[in-house]
């Protein structure tokens, strides 16, 4: 069954219409008023097939949720409870009565992001992209100097020790195999925790050769636990053999080794090193972001697996970037991390190239504008920590995460108009008291 769209044009009894209650001015108000949902609800349309099922959700309600949480960095569950609290996000959604339940269950959102893709969320950015040109957040010129640069997005797992991996698979295996109905002759659940806690004891005293003792002896633990597996692991589900191959893996491994694993539940977290001083190492999944020179507006922000270098991303970043945008981006500015990137049909500028003529060595310290915008990405836009999961999670929280920075920009420029707009009202009639209802539209809008 495909979803219907959200309609009221039945009037209540006993409520009012939020669009005759809340103030018209509101930027979220405006902003819903010129996000197109109808194109959106005719692109996820085709998602859905006909049929006897239960009906979804409304696809305003669902983005617009979507937008919201990554807007104001909420997560699935606090996102429908302020939701009911909050009568302009239900506004925002599509609905003109209030509402005094939850829209839907958190786990929807899971589940639609999964349905969604991202291939279909790329779309919502391109909407984004389009909304910010018709509220002149930004104009079609500027679309075509862009800049580009690189960052980890960290996943939601704790820091690797190889001695928590060892005795959190041994719970892993055995919790999968009993899944299975799979007996094996000894599960090491109890005497893992008690060596776990034997070896943090020693390394926290410092005593590096003695804690080698019980991390031996969680190794052979995972040893024996494999060998009771081999002769299920043709039989076995899949899931028990995913668990299988990263404990063997554990045990293979070494400090030199490239491809190393740094969690069980995300085997393909790879550990990044940025150049920070107070982070030297960072284990996620690494972002190629391109935002527009002048307003930091995003076009593209893609992620991938492993460690790869800056300059081999570029080409696919900016080739994202032109299909949201529609526009031909014809100059770059990159940070030494590009170098040897291999594009040579735009123009790229990279940092402290020598000889420019001067208009383009005065454009190139544009270049880290892009700076404090990755900033506001990682702790307004969740682009911080990666909750999602697997490398699919990471691609969808990265679109999801540029979407909500460029509606945050489009939100910012229309709260600026209305104060603006406020004042020259103000100036107009001869009232007096600009300070007082300046922080009452800051408040509203912050409502």
């Amino acid at each position: 069954m495909r979803p219907k769209p959200l309609k009221q044009p039945q009037d209540h009894l006993f409520k009012n219409r939020l669009s005759e209650e809340l103030n018209p001015a509101h930027e979220l108000i405006r902003l819903g008023k010129v996000i197109p949902w109808d194109q959106i609800q005719t692109d996820i349309e085709p998602l859905f097939t006909e049929g006897q099922s239960r009906p979804p959700l409304p696809v305003r309600l669902v983005t617009g949720l979507m937008i919201l949480q990554h807007l104001y960095d909420v997560s699935d569950e606090e996102v429908v409870k302020v939701w009911v609290e909050n009568p302009y996000w239900q506004a925002f959604c599509g609905y003109d009565f209030l509402q005094w339940e939850f829209p839907a269950h958190p786990t929807s959102l899971t589940r639609w992001r999964k349905r969604l893709g991202p291939d279909n969320l790329e779309k919502l950015l391109k909407v984004s992209i389009n909304v910010a040109i018709k509220t002149k957040t930004v104009s079609p010129s500027e679309l075509e100097k862009t800049i580009a640069d690189t960052t980890v997005m960290p996943k939601a797992i704790a820091y690797p020790n190889e001695a928590k991996l060892l005795q959190r698979i041994i719970e892993r295996i055995v919790r999968a195999a009993a899944q299975a109905h799979i007996n094996l002759k000894r599960t090491f659940i109890r005497v893992s925790k008690k060596t776990l806690r034997n070896y943090q004891r020693l390394m926290h005293g410092k005593k590096i050769k003695q804690a080698q003792k019980p991390l031996n002896k969680l190794r052979r633990y995972l040893s024996k636990i494999l060998k009771d597996l081999d002769p299920h692991l043709e039989s076995c589900p899949r899931e028990l053999f995913k668990e299988a191959v990263v404990g063997a893996k554990l045990l293979t491994q070494s400090k030199e080794d490239k491809n190393k694993i740094y969690s069980c539940h995300e085997p393909m977290v790879a550990c990044i090193a940025k150049g920070k001083a107070h982070k030297p190492y960072e284990f996620g999944a690494k972002a190629c972001l391109i935002v527009t020179e002048k307003s930091g507006l995003a076009l593209s922000l893609t992620t991938h697996t492993g460690n790869p270098y800056d300059g081999h991303l570029l080409a696919g970043a900016v080739e994202n970037a032109e299909n949201m945008s529609g526009v031909e981006i014809g100059r770059i500015l990159v940070d030494l991390g590009f170098r040897g990137h291999g594009v040579t049909e735009k123009q790229v500028l990279i940092s402290r190239t020598r000889g420019l003529a001067p208009p383009l060595k005065k454009a190139l310290k544009r270049r880290q504008a892009i700076e404090p915008w990755i900033g506001h990405m990682k702790n307004d836009g969740k682009l911080g920590r990666c909750y999602l999961k697997g490398v699919l999670g990471d691609q969808i929280h990265g679109i999801l995460v540029a979407i909500a920075h460029n509606f945050r920009m489009i939100l910012r420029n229309l709260r600026s108009f209305c104060i603006c707009m406020i004042s020259w009202f103000m100036d107009f009639c001869g009232i007096s008291g600009k300070e007082e209802v300046f922080a009452g539209s800051i408040f509203i809008a912050k409502a």
